[in-house]
């Protein structure tokens, strides 16, 4: 059973992470993806089941959604929605049942939400959505891409440099910024695991924070991305760094708010048909060989935006 300050977290991730970023992934989909009228849907990583409880009303009276989540007390809050929802074709279940949950034709519609793990969950989650999408169906993954949180690192290497670290640091400062994906990186993971037919969609998503301690103490930011971040900065001056990060922030900013924007990534694919021709074959090859300038018109456009 969660504990206290599990059951707090969660319900911490209902009030504000879910509102202010799950939102624009679910919002990515809806806009991008045909939604079946009909049929089965699986979410995995479905936070406090606000978009499994929003699918499970559309398909009321015509199919059913299976939502599982890794966090036992967010998925409790979830069954306690559904609970109020009356909702009798929404399934919740633990991660260990998602394991052994296979449907014998495979879902309609499966989706994976990696946006908040870390990166190296993106290949097995890419595994686990082809392993149960059926042979018509779609599945969709949420990521994080390269190119998200620029600002921020922008920031830090100034501050890696005022105390002292830029030098010592610069390797896994370079690192850390190649951590997140390419489109064409997420276009190879996802062919390696058995998916065709891949498509990219990018939206640009900004989060503003009034200061600089507001951005250090956010949710979002100190629940889920500043340990990461700050992982390379040795434990005795994590709070020196921290402290030039705030003290930058505020300078740079003055009255204005610090803007720190996301490269939300929505990758859908289907499994691959029995028999490919070769001009299908010869069609995937192009679209992978595509990813590359994909990813050089989206940082043209936003260079324009």
């Amino acid at each position: 059973m969660p504990g206290s300050d599990d059951r707090t977290r969660a319900f911490v991730y209902d009030l504000t992470i879910a509102p202010l970023w799950c939102e624009c992934f679910d919002r990515l989909l809806t806009e991008t993806v045909s939604l079946p009228a009909s049929g089965r849907i699986l979410l995995v990583e479905c936070g406090t089941g606000g978009l499994a409880i929003e699918l499970a009303h559309r398909l009321r009276e015509t199919g059913t959604v299976t939502a599982s989540d890794s966090n036992p007390a967010r998925l409790q809050i979830a069954r306690d929605k559904c609970q109020v929802a009356q909702l009798d074709n929404l399934y919740l279940i633990e991660s260990q049942e998602l394991v052994d949950n296979f449907t014998e034709d495979g879902y309609d519609l499966v989706v994976g939400d990696a946006s908040l793990l870390p990166t190296t969950a993106l290949e097995p989650m890419l595994a686990m959505l082809r392993e149960r999408v059926g042979e018509d169906g779609q599945a969709v993954v949420y990521v994080v891409s390269r190119g998200s949180f620029d600002e921020f690192f922008s920031v830090l290497w100034e501050a890696l440099y005022e105390c002292d670290l830029a030098e010592t640091l610069a390797t896994p400062l370079e690192a850390l910024l190649h951590t997140y994906p390419t489109l064409s990186d997420l276009s190879d993971q996802a062919a390696a695991v058995g998916l065709r037919g891949i498509h990219i969609t990018v939206g640009k998503e900004i989060f503003k924070f009034d200061s600089g301690q507001d951005f250090l103490d956010s949710p979002l930011i100190a629940g889920y991305w500043l340990d990461r971040w700050l992982a390379i900065v040795p434990p005795a001056h994590i709070e020196t760094v921290k402290a030039s990060l705030q003290a930058i922030i505020d300078r740079d900013c003055g009255a204005y708010p610090f803007e720190v924007s996301i490269k939300a990534a929505l990758l859908v694919g289907r499994i691959e048909p029995p028999y490919l021709t070769d001009d299908e074959d010869e069609a995937d090859e192009e679209a992978a060989d595509d990813m590359t300038d994909d990813d050089d018109k989206i940082n043209h456009d936003d260079e324009r935006n």
